[in-house]
Formats: structure tokens, C-alpha cells, sequence
């Protein structure tokens, strides 16, 4: 059993550079919205479209009509590297092409159209993405028969329903969303001594996951006069549940576990675990300047500090999952210019800083925490708009880089995790469309 446990502990640990995706470290790979998309995600001051509901509920009071919006990513591709992850001088490299939906809302405005003051409420029923990606690479190990393949596939979908009301200058809102997420890796590694077939290792992985839950949200907007407006919104922590499932298998031939050892397979094919959501808390303030042309927002964003910990009692196995999350602070800027009655231009930066700790070398071959990646980034955004009476289209990029730092195999000893440098390159063009009516 110890020389079982001590083979999954290394199939685990490999997974280490695979699994710097997930979205328990950091906050937004893009920015979600059509017009928040091209203004870097500074949108709490204003909210007054479909993606609204994502900022501040409370702005959706201040929508001109109602409408039916939605937005997506034509064309993602997010690359990145772990310097050393299959080997002193062997970087582990990836680059994947992503396509998906974002942002999909219908708003009802219940009052008259394009009134500037007064009251009125809007409903609106929203299904947002704001974390997907996906990635398949493979990569050799000196020969075509030493190979190394992962595959990764996280999604979290938000639905849900919001309302506001609007007291002339001043709007407030409520969302309710149900959650579900998906997690899915496999990975593969084959590694055969060219001069001795039975001097060997291969490890099969498959690890997935689904949870499920609900986040309540208040806000509120404040038009102090006819060029300032001031954001505030509350978002819950996620409160749900989840399963996790998974199967590991790893063999080694002669030798390898020591001299004169025998060969060894060890399997763990776990149905019944648990995946309690991490998602925390998230309270972000916005401020916005607009005269006839030009319009400047800018949002502070404050993420709460959150631990899960699932199936402790299964420590020893390697199928315990800890996520640790620091309390971190986001910004965002925005600027949007109106060149006519039609065409709209806008420019933004934002922050997607880690809010996890930088990880420490460990000499036991696994990590106290699950997310282990610490890669800050930063991002900027540009998007051009066409406007008609009732409809507008948006065609913008995202562009963010990130730095940091997360555990790998010390040059393949799986006993001996060491910190070494992640880099990421996220570049994701969207287009949006509304129509109002």
C-alpha cells in the first residue's frame, strides 16, 4: 500500500502544471459584456445593458429599452508555459484555440422608452460564462516513444434572474443565480530506457468534477448628476455542492521504484468524492464621468478570502482537495468615445491578480493546497461599436499577460516539487449584438 500510495502521490503531482487553469486562483481570463468587454471591464458605474446583471444589478434600472443581447468569444487562444515541468531545460508549453458563448441576456423595461428620469423597473433573465477554457497538448520526452499528453476541459455557467427599480437618479437591484460548473483532466505519460524495455514508467489520469450552487447579489446605482455616476455591488460567496471523480493507473517496470525492485502497478478508482464550490465573496465600487462624447469609468474590485477542504479523511490515498483562496483587490479602466450617432470607440485595462500563496518547495511530492499556481495578470481591452435605432454591434479583443509561479517535478522526481516560472498569454476576440425593441 505505501509503494501505491507514493506511485498515485507522483501521478498526481504531474498533473500539478495541467492543472494551473482552474479558476481557483485567479478572477477573469476575459472581460464578459458587450460594451463592458471593450471598456475593460469597468462597468459598475453604469451596468445599463444584458451584462449589466454580471456588474451591478442595480444599473439594469437605467437601461433605455427593453432588449435582447447577446456575446461571445469567435476566437480564443490561450497559451502559456512551465518552465521545467518535464525536465531540467524541457519546458511544459501549451497553446489551444477556444470558442464559446459568454453572455446572454433578455431585459424588459417596464416604463416608457429612452425616458431619462424617472421611475421605472426592468426584469431580466441572464446565463453568463465568465470562466471557460479548454486545452489539449502533448509534448515528447526525448523519443517518439516517450510521450506526455494532457487534456483539460473547466466551465462555470450563471443563470439567473434579476430585477431593479429605479427612484429617478437613484436605481437598486437584486440577482438570484444557480451555478454549475465542470471540470474535466486526463492525462497520459508514457516513459520508456531505450536500452532496457522493462525499465519503464506509464501513468493514465482522468479526474472529473461538477458542482453545484447559488450566489445572491445586491447593488445599486447613483446618478450624482448628469455626467457622474457611482457604483456599488455585493456578490455571496457560492454556497453548493459537488462529486468528483478518479481514476488513476501507474505502472513501473524494474528497477525504477529501486535497485532490484520489482515491477509494480498500482491503481485508485475513487467514485465518491466531494467538490465543495470555492468560489468567494466579491464586492466591487465604480465610478463614471460621460459628457456629450467622451465617457471615463473606473472600478475597485475586492475578492474575499475562502478555504475548502474535501475528503481529509482520504489524505493518504492523494484524493483530499484543499483550495485556498487570499483576500485580493482587482481594478479596471475604461473609456469610451462616441465618434457619431453611430460608431462608437473604446479602450480599457484591467487587473486578474492571484489570490492564491506563492507556492514553497515541497520534499514530500505533493502540495498542502490544490492550486498551486500564483500568476498574476494584466490585461487591455479595445472594441469598436455600430449603433442603429434598434440594434448595436460590437467586435472587440481581450488581450491579457501573466507571471508568476507554480510547482513541477524537480527534473521528473516526483518526490521533490519546486517552484519554477508560469507565463500566460490569453488573446480572445469577441463580437456582441443587441437588439432593442
Amino acid at each position: 500500500m505505501r509503494a501505491s500510495r507514493s506511485l498515485v502521490g507522483c501521478a498526481l503531482a504531474l498533473i500539478l502544471p495541467a492543472a494551473a487553469w482552474a479558476d481557483d486562483s485567479n478572477f477573469r481570463p476575459y472581460i464578459v459584456g458587450s460594451r463592458a468587454a471593450g471598456m475593460g471591464g469597468a462597468f459598475t458605474a453604469l451596468a445599463d445593458d444584458g451584462s449589466g446583471p454580471w456588474y451591478n444589478p442595480g444599473g439594469l434600472a437605467f437601461v433605455r429599452r427593453s432588449q435582447v443581447s447577446l456575446s461571445g468569444s469567435v476566437y480564443g487562444v490561450v497559451s502559456g508555459s512551465n518552465a521545467d515541468a518535464l525536465g531540467d531545460g524541457h519546458d511544459y508549453t501549451f497553446r489551444d484555440l477556444n470558442i464559446f458563448p459568454v453572455a446572454t441576456s433578455v431585459v424588459w423595461k417596464f416604463g416608457e422608452n429612452d425616458k431619462p428620469e424617472g421611475d421605472g423597473s426592468a426584469l431580466a433573465i441572464s446565463v453568463f460564462v465568465p470562466d471557460a477554457f479548454r486545452t489539449n497538448d502533448r509534448d515528447r520526452l526525448g523519443s517518439a516513444e516517450n510521450a506526455f499528453f494532457v487534456s483539460q476541459e473547466n466551465q462555470t455557467i450563471w443563470t439567473g434572474l434579476t430585477w431593479a427599480h429605479r427612484w429617478g437618479r437613484l436605481g437598486i437591484g437584486a440577482s438570484g443565480y444557480g451555478l454549475f460548473g465542470t471540470s474535466l483532466t486526463q492525462l497520459e505519460l508514457t516513459a520508456i530506457n531505450p536500452n532496457d524495455s522493462s525499465d519503464f514508467v506509464t501513468i493514465t489520469s482522468r479526474a472529473d468534477e461538477a458542482t453545484y450552487g447559488f450566489v445572491a447579489s445586491l447593488g445599486l446605482r447613483w446618478d450624482v448628476s448628469d455626467s457622474v455616476s457611482l457604483g456599488l455591488s455585493a456578490f455571496s460567496p457560492e454556497w453548493g455542492w459537488g462529486n468528483r471523480r478518479s481514476f488513476v493507473r501507474v505502472a513501473v517496470g524494474d528497477n525504477v521504484t529501486g535497485p532490484g525492485a520489482p515491477s509494480t502497478v498500482a491503481v485508485v478508482n475513487a467514485e465518491d468524492l466531494h467538490a465543495t464550490p470555492a468560489l468567494p465573496a466579491r464586492v466591487q465600487a465604480g465610478i463614471a464621468w460621460a459628457s456629450d462624447r467622451l465617457a471615463l469609468t473606473a472600478d475597485v474590485i475586492w475578492l474575499a478570502g475562502r478555504e475548502v477542504r474535501d475528503d481529509e479523511d482520504r489524505a493518504a490515498e492523494g484524493l483530499d482537495r484543499v483550495i485556498k483562496r487570499n483576500p485580493v483587490f482587482n481594478a479596471a479602466l475604461g473609456m469610451e468615445y462616441r465618434a457619431s450617432d453611430s460608431i462608437r470607440l473604446r479602450a480599457g485595462f484591467f487587473t486578474d491578480f492571484a489570490a492564491t500563496d506563492e507556492p514553497v518547495r515541497t520534499a514530500t511530492g505533493t502540495s498542502p493546497v490544490n492550486n498551486t499556481g500564483h500568476v498574476d495578470r494584466y490585461g487591455g481591452t479595445l472594441s469598436g461599436g455600430f449603433r442603429t435605432e434598434h440594434t448595436s454591434t460590437d467586435v472587440g479583443i481581450n488581450l491579457s499577460y501573466g507571471t508568476g509561479t507554480d510547482l513541477v517535478p524537480n527534473n521528473l522526481d516526483f518526490t521533490d516539487l519546486k517552484p519554477t516560472e508560469a507565463k500566460q498569454l490569453l488573446l480572445y476576440v469577441f463580437l456582441a449584438s443587441a437588439y432593442e425593441f
